[in-house]
């Protein structure tokens, strides 16, 4: 890696694997009354295509998986388990519930030597 780019190790990909989701600390945040804590998620399409997100519904702003680590419905859809929104795992766009025209906040994310990173703009 290289360039102009800050990175910040997320995960190995060993420890994700296909079809699966895996949560993540973020660096600290500025908030109002100084640094916040925040998450992220993943999830590894089974084509091996990994895509991250904020761990926040837009809805409420509360994690998606309200701390018990699970993402995903029946129907593979990842879902807010506070009050079932519904979100599209290629494109973090809302598909139900309360949150027409929203999506989850993606990560910019690269994998390189089996390793994902966040990649943050100087």
């Amino acid at each position: 890696m290289g360039g102009a780019e800050a990175v910040t190790k997320l995960f190995d990909l060993r420890d994700l694997q296909p079809g699966g989701s895996i949560r993540f600390p973020l660096p600290p945040v500025r908030g109002p009354f100084g640094p916040l804590s925040v998450e992220g998620f993943a999830h590894r399409a089974p084509d091996g295509t990994v895509r991250a997100w904020v761990n926040l519904c837009p809805h409420r702003a509360q994690p998606v998986d309200v701390g018990d680590g699970r993402l995903f419905n029946s129907l593979g859809e990842i879902e807010c388990h506070a009050h079932g929104a519904r979100f599209d795992p290629s494109t973090g766009s809302c598909t139900g519930g309360p949150c027409p025209g929203n999506s989850l906040q993606p990560l910019p994310i690269k994998e390189h030597d089996a390793t994902i990173w966040l990649a943050e703009l100087d």
